[in-house]
């Protein structure tokens, strides 16, 4: 009975961490603004640490591409 209790108990730590970690990863991007006309005005990007941050202006004309650039 205690082994299946420590395994049970492991397994959820294990699925929490992991659906921890998916929710995380998630919300790392890049959201970019663009004008009636699909001129880009500005982006703001959240979840990349030293990237992070906005400029430019906010329009409903907008995507989101997940994940974070490299610095090379």
């Amino acid at each position: 009975m205690r082994r299946i209790r420590f395994f049970t108990v492991a397994m959820l730590l294990g699925l929490l961490a992991s659906a921890s970690f998916t929710a995380s990863a998630s919300w790392q991007g890049t959201w970019y603004y663009y004008d009636e006309e699909g001129v880009l005005v500005g982006s703001w990007t959240a979840g990349c640490g030293a990237a992070d941050g906005r400029w430019g202006e906010t329009t409903d004309n907008k995507t989101f591409v997940q994940g974070c650039r490299s610095d090379s």
